[in-house]
């Protein structure tokens, strides 16, 4: 079902504005030199992304399949791993940062998969998923499920819930493709509106991103270091031709 997605029309539409989200989702997080794990990279499609964005990337992925082109897709010095979601071969806080792709079918699997991707994150954790509160599955339920949807969906704020249950930083969401499915082609004199209100839980694929530490802005040194502290004006000795001429002509251990 995803490479038949990520080939359809709608799919390679879809996937230009997931990944505009995503870099605007991760601005935010301090880049050179940190860590990212991508939990469910699927065939890889984010993973150039995210490293040209700066991260020292790894993937995980369970399918064979998908393993194998995420290995082919991923940049040099990129590793792509075999790991569920739920169970990941890393030490606690080993990443700074984690993307967590949702694939579980349940809550039940979400849940693990959410706990798991907490746990080895050190500083923050960005949760995507397709959206079911969101004008475009409605309209595909209205349709009977006749348009392709790369499954599962979830809720927005069953996902919000969940993340601020566990008590561990601040969030902050963003959606995209907030448009019905027939206008996710960029022939389409409506696409543009897909690309709308992207701080609103409407888009039919959002990403709510967990910060664990604060993310403070840099302070100039003047004011962190105070006042007080700082060393006081001195005047500039200045030499010129005369005084340089005068100091030639004084005898030596003269006062």
């Amino acid at each position: 079902m995803e490479k038949e997605w990520s080939e359809s029309r709608a799919g390679r539409f879809a996937l230009s504005l997931q990944m505009r989200l995503l870099q605007q989702c991760l601005a935010a997080w301090p880049r050179r030199g940190k860590s990212l794990l991508e939990v469910n990279c699927g065939e890889g499609l984010f993973l150039s992304l995210l490293w040209e964005c700066g991260f020292d990337v790894t993937g995980t992925e369970l399918t064979p399949a998908l393993r194998t082109r995420a290995a082919a897709n991923a940049p040099a010095g990129t590793e792509v791993e075999a790991a569920a979601d739920d169970h990941l071969p890393f030490e606690d806080n080993a990443f700074d940062w984690v993307v967590l792709h949702v694939t579980a079918a349940d809550g039940d699997g979400l849940a693990a998969s959410a706990r798991e991707a907490l746990r080895v994150a050190a500083r923050g954790l960005t949760v995507t998923f397709w959206n079911a509160a969101s004008l475009p599955w409605l309209c595909r339920r209205l349709s009977g499920h006749k348009t392709v949807w790369p499954e599962p969906a979830y809720c927005w704020w069953g996902i919000w819930r969940l993340l601020k249950a566990f008590k561990a930083g601040r969030l902050t969401g963003l959606s995209t493709l907030a448009g019905p499915i027939r206008t996710w082609n960029r022939q389409c004199a409506a696409a543009p509106c897909n690309a709308w209100l992207r701080g609103l839980p409407v888009g039919a694929w959002g990403a709510i991103r967990l910060d664990l530490v604060p993310l403070k802005p840099v302070t100039p040194l003047p004011l962190r270091l105070g006042r007080g502290r700082l060393r006081r004006p001195e005047p500039v000795l200045e030499c010129g031709q005369k005084n340089l001429v005068r100091c030639h002509a004084s005898p030596v251990g003269s006062a």
